[in-house]
């Protein structure tokens, strides 16, 4: 999801993952990357909001807050919890982690930890204290300041001390910028026309025709009408039935045998093509 680094700064992301047969809940502040993990006994919605109203008298509330799409995050408990402390919650796209790239890096980054480390919590302290990218830690972007480790350090660089956010806000966009160059030159990507209501589309992961009916308010993430019921998906797996899933008809050519063979395409877009066979 991208954001402006404005932006970053109030905005939270909050996902559930499980290592060794644990739960854990995890919250990482956008701008900062500063991650909060928490141990859960039990999964359910009431005791994860425990667990978040403490990360929040730590950290504030923030204005959004991103998770994913688990029960206990859309259950009516959670909508009153995310009412009452006056933040937007904001669901990622099902089936498509990489709207909540984010947190599954975070993820990612806190499974590594925990495998390597016996003492989760000096792990943790060492990866708040680890300059970023952008030459400043997780500690230093979310407090001002460097946080004391075992690692022997001067006292004065412990001092308090704000970063200059115009040049950080400048490598953050140059960051951003290659990354995503990069990810659209690895995998090929294009920007995806918008969906507009009434439009038939082709949903490739659930192979079922459906009919946009709203754009939903997270990015590039749309309602579809099935004869199931109503689905939400990303632009990603979404197909338009008028420009890619039905063939365009052939102009009316002089039939020769160099006349080439009119394309035929699938539903999900594919081109099709017919075997060559022998002349004999």
């Amino acid at each position: 999801m991208s954001k402006d680094i404005r932006s970053l700064r109030v905005s939270k992301d909050s996902e559930l993952f499980t290592l060794d047969s644990k739960e854990y809940l995890l919250v990482v502040d956008y701008f900062s990357r500063f991650v909060e993990i928490a141990q859960l006994s039990y999964t359910r919605s009431m005791d994860i909001v425990v667990h978040l109203k403490s990360i929040f008298a730590h950290h504030g509330i923030p204005q959004v807050l991103v998770t994913d799409n688990w029960p206990q995050f859309s259950c009516s408990h959670f909508q009153a919890f995310a009412v009452c402390y006056g933040f937007e919650h904001v669901t990622s796209s099902p089936r498509f982690p990489q709207s909540n790239g984010e947190a599954e890096c975070a993820v990612q980054t806190v499974k590594r930890l925990l495998k390597k480390s016996s003492d989760l919590y000096r792990a943790l302290l060492a990866y708040r204290a680890t300059p970023l990218q952008n030459g400043y830690s997780p500690a230093e972007l979310l407090m001002g300041r460097r946080l004391r480790t075992t690692v022997p350090a001067l006292p004065s660089l412990l001092d308090p001390a704000l970063p200059d956010y115009n040049a950080l806000g400048a490598k953050e966009r140059e960051k951003r910028w290659r990354d995503a160059r990069t990810f659209d030159k690895r995998h090929k990507a294009k920007n995806l026309e918008p969906l507009v209501p009434g439009q038939e589309v082709w949903i490739t992961d659930a192979r079922a025709q459906g009919t946009v009916i709203s754009a939903h308010e997270a990015p590039r993430s749309y309602r579809i009408k099935v004869p199931q019921g109503t689905l939400r998906r990303n632009r990603h797996h979404l197909v338009s039935m008028q420009t890619e899933g039905k063939g365009v008809e052939p102009v009316d050519e002089p039939v020769g045998e160099d006349t080439p063979t009119p394309t035929v395409r699938t539903r999900s877009g594919r081109v099709v093509r017919k075997p060559d066979r022998l002349n004999l």
